[in-house]
């Protein structure tokens, strides 16, 4: 996607993530201790005692993070301990290490076999839990292809495609919308197994569950309803079970929103990267400017529209100034709405950029948008930060439309002026 040449694009993008993760958690510092590395691969092998926000290609981490860990990048590897919460999100992830907290995870291809102290929130498109690992809390996992062989204390809550269980749960297991569950023969689930599909479960005879089973069909109406709403089935289930409440339909909507667009209008988002990755600095500046200046402008437009119609001569144009002005903030909070999903494409395609993906395709762009999202959502909903990072993301996402809209008008203004 990215014309890379002598390393200087790689450099502007680089640099453009760090600067994100700066500003998204910079002015939190009084309060939380933080460390971040940003590099094409970046290797953790030593003791942090901060929390640590860590972007590249490929990030391997074998040390120790007396805080939380944050990893975003095309490949993963964990095989240290994280004292408090891991969030990631890649391409490729493999979790073999410790985490003494929560993990919030998500990716393309995702395997856990570590200690986890408390819950696990997963998303992907393959996802297994080893029988090597060990889940303290709940686990909340969601994917196209879900293998559960570890051993869980909690509840397990899947859904999905394809579902096998092999592990132990503690205290029952939930699926919901699963194309197809497995229960296989070492399968031991403590409480009820309560599950909605489209058949019934295949489960082994030797599978010991101490609960009941409750199984609940899907009917083929919702079936053609969920799959109107959502057509990429997959990613469908990727976003299922990840969010409760009003998450799931924020996130939903923004997601369904943003693959209607990459299929819309493609070449915007291409121009949308391009600028942030030639510009960075200018968008961000000229986002500033149009973020809080428009407002202003409507409020000047508001009165002198006001003025204007009280009058018996310029009521005309008193209401041509009312209707634009309805025009112009309508416009200017679609803006601000969709552009959380032009950075998520840009933060996902960055992610990926190194991968031997074939970024062109659709379905891989809808990957990178799902990635890229995941992020900006997990950020988005950390207490106290998260207020910060949404203003900031909504600074760099309205700057780069804004310049886009700009490069339009001056481009059509240059065409009238030569002819």
């Amino acid at each position: 996607f990215y014309d890379f040449e002598g390393g200087a694009a790689m450099r502007k993008v680089t640099l453009f993530v760090i600067v994100s993760i700066l500003v998204f958690f910079i002015s939190a510092s009084p309060l939380f201790g933080f460390t971040v590395k940003g590099e094409d691969t970046v290797n953790l092998t030593g003791i942090e005692e901060d929390d640590v926000y860590v972007m590249g290609g490929t990030v391997n981490f074998s040390g120790e993070v007396n805080g939380d860990l944050v990893a975003a990048g095309g490949r993963l590897n964990f095989d240290g301990t994280v004292l408090q919460d891991l969030i990631a999100a890649g391409g490729y992830i493999t979790m073999d290490g410790e985490v003494k907290d929560d993990i919030r995870i998500a990716g393309g291809d995702i395997a856990i076999s570590g200690n986890v102290g408390d819950d696990v929130i997963a998303a992907g498109g393959e996802l297994r839990i080893e029988n090597s690992a060990k889940i303290n809390g709940d686990l909340v996992i969601t994917g196209g292809k879900v293998n559960i062989a570890g051993e869980i204390d909690g509840k397990i809550i899947a859904s999905g495609g394809e579902i096998i269980i092999s592990g132990k749960a503690g205290k029952g297991v939930e699926v919901g919308g699963a194309a197809a569950l497995t229960i296989e023969n070492t399968a031991v689930i403590n409480g009820d197994l309560v599950y909605t599909s489209d058949s019934e479960a295949k489960i082994a005879d030797g599978a010991s569950i101490s609960g009941s089973v409750k199984f609940t069909e899907i009917q083929k109406q919702q079936k053609d309803k969920y799959s109107y709403a959502l057509p990429f089935g997959v990613f469908g289930g990727i976003i299922g079970a990840t969010y409760i409440g009003s998450r799931v339909i924020s996130f939903i909507s923004i997601f369904v929103l943003g693959i209607i667009l990459l299929l819309a209008i493609p070449a915007i988002f291409k121009k949308f990267n391009s600028r942030m990755e030639s510009s960075f600095g200018y968008c961000t500046g000229g986002g500033a400017i149009m973020l809080f200046g428009i407002p202003v402008a409507m409020l000047v437009i508001f009165i002198i529209g006001i003025i204007l119609l009280v009058t018996i001569i310029g009521s005309g144009l008193g209401i041509v100034l009312l209707t634009s002005n309805i025009i112009i903030g309508i416009l200017y909070f679609i803006i601000i709405y969709t552009s959380t999903a032009f950075l998520a494409f840009l933060l996902g395609k960055v992610i990926l950029s190194k991968t031997k993906l074939n970024m062109e395709k659709y379905g891989w762009k809808v990957l990178a948008y799902l990635i890229g999202l995941v992020i900006i959502m997990i950020v988005y909903s950390i207490p106290f930060v998260g207020g910060l990072a949404r203003f900031a993301g909504i600074l760099f996402g309205f700057g780069g439309i804004m310049m886009i809209i700009k490069d339009y008008i001056w481009n059509a203004f240059a065409r009238c002026v030569k002819k």
